[in-house]
């Protein structure tokens, strides 16, 4: 899917969204230099946007965290030591976090609760924009 015809999908699936300015692409670069993951494309494209967003979308609420609080989000919910492999970017703010996979950069949901102890990572999409899409048709 070519990067304009992406563009368009996710602006409708985020017009409902708050969607924060664009990102400092110092920090979006420093990040990027700090994790030990490629995130998929249209997320950087997403975040060198609006570089974070709130609200719903569909029946689901959505909160995508800024790029300079992503690293330490992560250690503060110890998702290196709860969630080996995966990397939170999100929340839907009651309980459910977003995270990609640090193997293939698909996203992911899990609860924060137990966090992957007890229960499997749901699949939610190859890509960002599949992820909004399955959040769109929950």
């Amino acid at each position: 899917m070519g990067t304009q015809k992406t563009n368009v999908i996710m602006q409708e699936y985020i017009k409902l969204l708050e969607k924060n300015p664009p990102a400092d692409p110092d920090v979006l670069t420093v990040f990027l230099s700090q994790i030990d993951f490629i995130p998929p494309v249209d997320y950087i494209d997403f975040i060198k946007q609006y570089n974070g967003a709130e609200g719903e979308i569909g029946n689901q609420y959505l909160k995508l965290w800024g790029v300079e609080e992503l690293i330490d989000l992560n250690k503060d919910y110890e998702a290196d030591l709860y969630t080996a492999g995966y990397f939170i970017f999100g929340s839907n703010l009651g309980g459910t976090a977003f995270a990609f996979n640090k193997q293939d950069s698909s996203i992911v949901t899990f609860e924060f609760i137990g966090m992957l102890m007890d229960d499997e990572a749901v699949f939610c999409g190859a890509n960002f924009v599949r992820f909004l899409k399955y959040l769109y048709s929950l």
